[in-house]
């Protein structure tokens, strides 16, 4: 076997407790922490869909390069509580150094103990564990605590108690003995030019680059935090905010707004897009621009609220009655969540159709590092006419895209309907009308495949493994952990429509196998539909992502079947 493996140093770290112990307070806390510190950083979360209770994870990565996923092994493992204990002990090795309260120690005889409880109360309250806890792993590694410090100082303004908690876990942690842990090498000056960012914001940044001045959501879990990062924004931008009733009413007053001029998104997830349907055809039928970020979570029905799953592409492929063009995007990286959101706005105003860009909790919550974006590079085309007296809303024009005019933006009528309708955008049932309007929307749909983006392709062996949305980093990862240089990565972050041209490179390949996180092989049968032979497919469909070692394990057991 030809092999290409690369050589790095990765240290895995996992947290946990129950919600309510400071457990997202830790992340941030860490994770800015150990970027000061000069590692790369890559966080992600697992919670329960309680407000108090439960067993909640956080996973922290250090490296020394930039890493694209998390892994289901840990190096280091720290319990703040006896059932995190519990639910964490199955992704430890022989290797794992676990880290517990000393009330824990009679029942696990084997792991270190600090007085962490006892520690926090020493200084008022028992919720200083989890600075407490930050301050003592930064003392097994013996990192310097410079930066905790500081950080720590900088998020808390109580006057330097959590700073004192940090100092007293830094000390009582350096007493450990016969501790070793290969760290990752430093690169202070090229992790200090990196941004630590999340899926949710950096596609917030894609949709201010697109435009967006106007959004409308109903809260609804993972994609809530795409409101509440707009609404943030208003104060900084002139974007309208408003929190509707429902997801119905949420997609109808983005209509609205596209319709008056407005660049409108709104966020729901597969629940909420299920209810989005019959407006999703409002948009096909009146020729007006949509954009919708689909965040999405396992289903069926309230399935698991705060786990991941690529479960909605069928959803936001056939939703909807009668035929009319979209776009699906995908991303997979932070780079592509601010692409992909521009890319959204600015093909749903050129073509006047909705566009979906799909999401899901893991990439909208998973922290990880991006470079600085020249946002001056993402212009905002104007797609907008000035109407005359004598404006036809929808022209039978060659391309089938007919020039959109708003109300009191010329002298033009702007009629837009439900119903079928003629040039002028009146009522009509005449069915050769009908007809005519029918192929006029389908030629958009021509022009649209002229748009597709050609997959990425890393890798010039004869085994494709094919991805979609956020499996990118997880392949990535377990590629390069197996080293095997006939492995090719060809991740899609278009997904619909897909095209002959952009398709076309894969009928090169001796071998493809699809990689999806979810149990129907959506993206693999859409392949299929197209002639694209598919000889493989790896699902998984528990509530997490793909971790990178189990993935690569998968990829081995698939290609022995195969070959």
């Amino acid at each position: 076997m030809k092999t290409n493996k690369p050589q790095h140093v990765t240290l895995s770290i996992l947290i946990g407790g129950a919600a309510g112990m400071g457990i997202e307070t830790l992340e941030k806390i860490l994770s800015d922490a150990f970027r000061a510190s000069g590692f790369y950083v890559y966080t992600t979360k697992e919670f329960m869909s309680r407000v108090r209770g439960g067993s909640n994870t956080l996973l922290i990565h250090i490296s020394d390069y930039l890493l694209e996923a998390p892994s289901w092994e840990v190096d280091i493992s720290i319990a703040l509580d006896k059932l995190s204990l519990e639910h964490m002990s199955g992704r430890w090795t022989k290797e794992t150094i676990v880290l517990a309260d000393e009330s824990l120690k009679e029942t696990h005889p084997d792991i270190l103990t600090l007085l962490m409880r006892e520690s926090a109360k020493k200084f008022g309250d028992a919720r200083y564990a989890n600075t407490y806890m930050a301050g003592a792993l930064f003392g097994i590694l013996s990192i310097d605590k410079t930066p905790l410090l500081e950080i720590v100082s900088k998020h808390f303004k109580d006057e330097g108690v959590n700073r004192d908690v940090a100092e007293a876990g830094y000390e009582d942690a350096s007493k450990f003995e016969n501790i070793t842990v290969r760290l990752p090498k430093t690169d202070i000056k090229s992790v200090e030019k990196l941004h630590l960012m999340d899926g949710t914001t950096s596609c917030g940044f894609g949709f201010l680059a697109g435009g967006c001045n106007m959004i409308t959501a109903y809260p609804m879990s993972p994609s809530t935090g795409m409101l509440s990062f707009i609404a943030a924004m208003s104060k900084d931008f002139d974007i309208a905010v408003e929190q509707s009733e429902d997801e119905i009413a949420s997609l109808a007053m983005a209509l609205g707004g596209w319709y008056a001029g407005a660049r409108a998104i709104t966020s729901t997830s597969g629940g909420g897009f299920a209810l989005m349907g019959e407006l999703l055809s409002l948009s096909g039928m009146t020729e007006t621009p949509a954009v919708i970020y689909l965040a999405q979570r396992p289903g069926p029905a309230t399935g698991l609220p705060t786990r991941t799953e690529q479960g909605d592409l069928n959803l936001a492929l056939y939703s909807g009655h009668g035929p009319f063009p979209r776009l699906i995007l995908a991303p997979g990286s932070l780079k592509e969540c601010v692409d992909f959101s521009y890319l959204a706005l600015e093909l749903a105003d050129k073509y006047q159709i909705p566009a979906v860009v799909l999401s899901d909790q893991y990439l909208a919550d998973t922290i990880s590092m991006i470079e600085d974006i020249d946002f001056s590079a993402y212009k905002q085309n104007s797609y907008i006419v000035k109407s005359s007296q004598d404006y036809e809303r929808y022209a039978d024009v060659e391309n089938g895209i007919s020039p959109r005019a708003v109300p009191d933006f010329g002298e033009g009528i702007i009629c837009a309907v439900s119903d079928e309708h003629d040039e002028r955008g009146q009522i009509t049932e005449d069915y050769k009308t009908r007809e005519q309007m029918v192929q006029k929307r389908a030629r958009k749909y021509n022009e649209l495949l002229k748009e597709t983006l050609s997959p990425t392709i890393i890798g010039d062996g004869d085994i494709a493994i094919i991805g979609w949305g956020s499996t990118k980093g997880a392949i990535a990862e377990a590629l390069r952990e197996l080293g095997d240089a006939n492995l090719v990565q060809i991740h899609f972050a278009w997904v619909h429509p897909l095209s002959h041209e952009q398709l076309k490179s894969l009928q090169k390949y001796k071998y493809k196998i699809v990689v999806e996180n979810n149990a129907d092989a959506s993206f693999a049968n859409q392949l299929k539909l197209h002639d694209v032979k598919i000889d493989k497919t790896i699902l998984q469909s528990n509530g997490f992502s793909f971790f990178s070692d189990q993935l690569s394990v998968m990829i081995q057991k698939t290609l022995k079947e195969l070959l």
